[in-house]
């Protein structure tokens, strides 16, 4: 059956939505979604949401989205601008990484980590890698293409992000981020703490203790899903088992 997508101005509705809802729960929530002309895909600068203007969003995939894009990089900006240290809306050293673990959590809680989208992010880190060792943009679409078996326009479109403005390493961070995330959930770890503002886990130590020293504050808002049913039951269900991240395809 043929896979349904929508197009930016469909999507740019539902995430209007969404950001709708959080603007209830906090009125000083001010991020807002942009059609653009200027940027690549989807991303998140200083809490505003663009989606490129050729953008195509499998039906599917809409609700996974917008948790990786509104309910973790934009909800963080928005909670570390109401702390007191404001550096936690810029970002500590190497909060990146976690933010993409957290992101693509949010996908697996809302039932959007298909095996198709695990695979995309797998790809990335492959093609990251022969990157750093210095395989040239032809060298890594043919290994995309012909030996992990991407076809053509995947392997391509994969390469293409990863070789963009002169190398762009940042994929390699989504899997690792979310391993770190798993294994902090598995010790009992508060998801609630990593909504603080950007922080990285080795952060969470010192973090706890201001927020007990009531020098930092609790997150302002929190993403809509940790109060649906589904994605709270499998949030438990990874707290009780050792889960890698092969495991969370559904």
């Amino acid at each position: 059956r043929a896979e349904t997508f929508v197009d930016a101005n469909a999507f740019l509705r539902h995430a209007e939505n969404e950001l709708a809802y959080y603007r209830r729960q906090d009125p000083e929530f001010e991020s807002c979604a942009n059609i653009r002309d200027d940027v690549p895909g989807l991303m998140v600068i200083h809490g505003q949401f663009l989606i490129a203007d050729t953008v195509a969003i499998a039906q599917r995939r809409i609700d996974a989205t917008l948790q990786h894009e509104i309910g973790t990089h934009v909800l963080t900006y928005h909670n570390g601008g109401r702390q007191p240290l404001k550096l936690l809306q810029a970002g500590l050293a190497g909060y990146e990484e976690l933010q993409e673990g957290m992101a693509i959590l949010s996908e697996f809680l809302v039932g959007g980590l298909s095996a198709s989208r695990f695979r995309q992010i797998a790809g990335r880190v492959a093609a990251v890698d022969q990157l750093v060792q210095g395989a040239n943009f032809i060298e890594v679409y043919d290994s995309l293409h012909a030996h992990y078996g991407f076809a053509s326009r995947e392997a391509y479109n994969v390469t293409m992000r990863v070789f963009r403005g002169g190398g762009f390493t940042k994929d390699a961070l989504y899997l690792r981020g979310l391993i770190d995330v798993l294994n902090y959930l598995e010790q009992d770890g508060e998801l609630e703490t990593l909504f603080l503002g950007k922080i990285a886990l080795q952060h969470i130590d010192i973090a706890s203790e201001l927020l007990w020293r009531r020098i930092l504050k609790p997150p302002r808002l929190l993403p809509r899903y940790l109060t649906a049913e589904k994605p709270a039951a499998r949030l438990v269900e990874i707290r009780h088992s050792k889960r890698k991240p092969i495991d969370l395809v559904m």
